[in-house]
């Protein structure tokens, strides 16, 4: 399973979407977004998402992780920064071996070029937010696709001769399921004279 990594304030700054959710709805909001999209984008990539925030600096806070809707959700310490998190999780992911299946999502060019030396591959966050997009898109369209192949299923009586559905409807209406066949004069019997 691949595994992602994503800077979160950048990547909150980095898309038009979230930027504009920022500016009307605030911080929380746009990290809110930020982590549905994600969430989405996991279950449909099959991609195993940790998304990692700064906490105010000065606080003294505890770093904390929590999973929501399947992303893994850590805000730095006070002390630490998200960069520090993000490097530490890519060197954790190189200890055994090529990080071939661990990608960094940030747009800060410094931190792509920190874990890239790591051997771990990056992507820009305005990249990340196309794939997110592209699969939100695509499972829309699966979405609209099943809905139609539902609308149109094959019901029972499509798989029934059209004789055996002129039955059914008979028998519906009431009526005798089979035809009444013609009635036929019986067979006339023969006339004695003409046996002479």
């Amino acid at each position: 399973m691949r595994v992602l990594i994503v800077d979160g304030y950048n990547t909150v700054h980095a898309w038009p979407s979230l930027r504009s959710v920022l500016a009307a709805d605030g911080l929380e909001a746009a990290r809110r977004r930020l982590v549905a999209a994600l969430a989405e984008y996991a279950a449909t990539a099959r991609v195993e998402i940790t998304v990692v925030f700064d906490a105010p600096r000065g606080t003294g806070r505890a770093p904390s992780e929590e999973l929501i809707d399947g992303v893994s959700v850590r805000f730095t310490g006070g002390h630490d920064s998200a960069d520090h998190v993000i490097e530490r999780l890519a060197y954790l992911a190189t200890r055994n071996g090529p990080a071939v299946d661990v990608v960094v999502a940030t747009s800060d060019r410094l931190q792509r070029d920190m874990v890239r030396a790591m051997g771990v591959t990056t992507m820009d966050s305005r990249t990340l937010e196309a794939e997110v997009q592209a699969a939100a898109q695509s499972t829309a369209a699966r979405a609209v696709e099943m809905r139609d192949r539902a609308a149109t299923a094959r019901r029972v009586e499509h798989h029934l001769s059209a004789e055996v559905r002129d039955r059914l409807e008979r028998m519906r209406r009431g009526e005798p399921a089979e035809p009444e066949p013609p009635v036929q004069p019986p067979p006339a019997e023969p006339d004695p004279r003409d046996q002479r």
